[in-house]
């Protein structure tokens, strides 16, 4: 499959909230940086995202087809969602969170994803000012504890 399809099929995978296939898209060693304060790794980041799709049913990347250059795929995402049912907690030292009905507009962020064997190995989230979980966190009004802070 052609990388930039797998990298579409990542995103709308978790839209669906498919996350079976989201893992069947990741390499066993799969880390994403750039989001958190510290790397995620398949099962953290299933969390988060459950989380979010939980406590924002229509979150969405609006993913934006890149580049595809050997095993590198480099695109963009814009996060929206509307914060309409209680979240799970997304990270560790941040509670439940009650819906707030607040609606989200991140900005646009750059994104990199490297492939091994058809897989998706690495992927960064180059976050903008108040981007990532913790610009997320702020929209809604939730105050991170300190010692997420590295």
């Amino acid at each position: 499959m052609e990388l930039n399809k797998i990298a579409e099929s990542f995103f709308n995978s978790i839209e669906n909230k498919d996350f079976k296939k989201v893992e069947s898209l990741l390499t066993n060693n799969f880390k994403i940086t750039g989001v958190s304060p510290e790397p995620l790794g398949v099962k953290e980041m299933i969390g988060a995202l459950r989380a979010y799709t939980t406590g924002m049913p229509d979150f969405r990347f609006n993913y934006k087809v890149g580049s595809v250059s050997k095993n590198i795929v480099e695109s963009k995402v814009k996060i929206t969602g509307t914060h309409l049912n209680e979240m799970p907690a997304p990270m560790p030292g941040v509670p439940d969170i009650p819906a707030t009905n607040k609606r989200i507009n991140m900005p646009e962020e750059k994104i990199r994803f490297t492939f091994r064997d058809n897989k998706i190995e690495f992927l960064n989230i180059e976050t903008t000012p108040d981007g990532g979980i913790p610009g997320v966190l702020k929209r809604l009004g939730v105050e991170i504890p300190t010692e997420v802070h590295r």
